[in-house]
């Protein structure tokens, strides 16, 4: 299964790079951005835990999700503030996430916001990999104050790949964590950890690889854990179409 990580870890390569020298310790908080409904601005706090000084990058992202694949795009709706940040030894800021866009607050709109570390040229050494972090954060704004995420799950398969489909009708995003999957009383599949999100009025495809044959009627039993509570189906796997 695909899995959606909230942290990146992006190579730059000096000549002769052998190996690779340690990621800056960039600690970034709340994980999930979203104001009250129908508010603008958010806060979120970025921290240095390093030894020396770091600079950092903050940028706000579209977050859309089109033929079952997160999307990601520049948008103008939404601005990180300030967008570029140094901080000293242990040094903390807070960083304001505002949504400029003048149109009415009525669906939840999705966004990430992207905190880059920016790599200092003379820090690089000679035979080493700088590797650099990159978090990106779910940002949600929304002028309902009670949503709620409806999704409808199926298994689908097309010759030897099995898909995990979910179809959001709701109001509000799923974000999905821990599934297993069991068909004709047998495990076929377990992901721990954060697998991806739903957003509303989208579908997501996970590609799954079966530990053990679908059970031949096709049934499998899906568990895992929604931000909203536990998810327990029954589905039925049919062929795509």
């Amino acid at each position: 299964m695909k899995l959606r990580a909230g942290t990146l870890l992006v190579a730059t390569l000096s000549a002769g790079a052998m190996h690779a020298a340690i990621a800056a310790d960039l600690r970034v908080a709340p994980a999930t951005v979203e104001p009250a409904a129908g508010g603008r601005t958010a806060t979120l706090t970025v921290r240095n835990e390093e030894q020396h000084p770091l600079k950092v990058q903050i940028r706000a992202m579209q977050w859309t999700q089109q033929d079952g694949k997160d999307v990601t795009g520049p948008t103008q709706n939404v601005v990180a503030s300030p967008p570029f940040i140094t901080l000293k030894p242990m040094e903390q800021y807070q960083v304001r996430v505002v949504r400029t866009s003048n149109a009415p607050l009525q669906a939840e709109e999705s966004y990430r916001v992207l905190i880059d570390e920016i790599p200092e040229p003379h820090q690089a050494q000679s035979g080493t990999v700088n590797l650099v972090l990159r978090q990106s954060l779910p940002v949600f704004f929304s002028g309902v104050p009670n949503r709620a995420p409806k999704v409808s799950w199926t298994i689908q398969r097309d010759g030897s790949n099995v898909w995990l489909i979910g179809r959001n009708t709701g109001n509000r995003r799923i974000r999905l964590a821990d599934v297993s999957l069991e068909s004709g009383g047998a495990s076929i599949f377990q992901a721990a950890g954060l697998v991806g999100y739903v957003l509303p009025g989208s579908e997501m495809r996970w590609a799954v690889t079966p530990a053990a044959p679908l059970a031949s009627d096709g049934r499998v039993r899906m568990k895992a854990n929604g931000d909203t509570g536990p998810i327990d189906v029954a589905l039925a796997a049919t062929p795509a179409k």
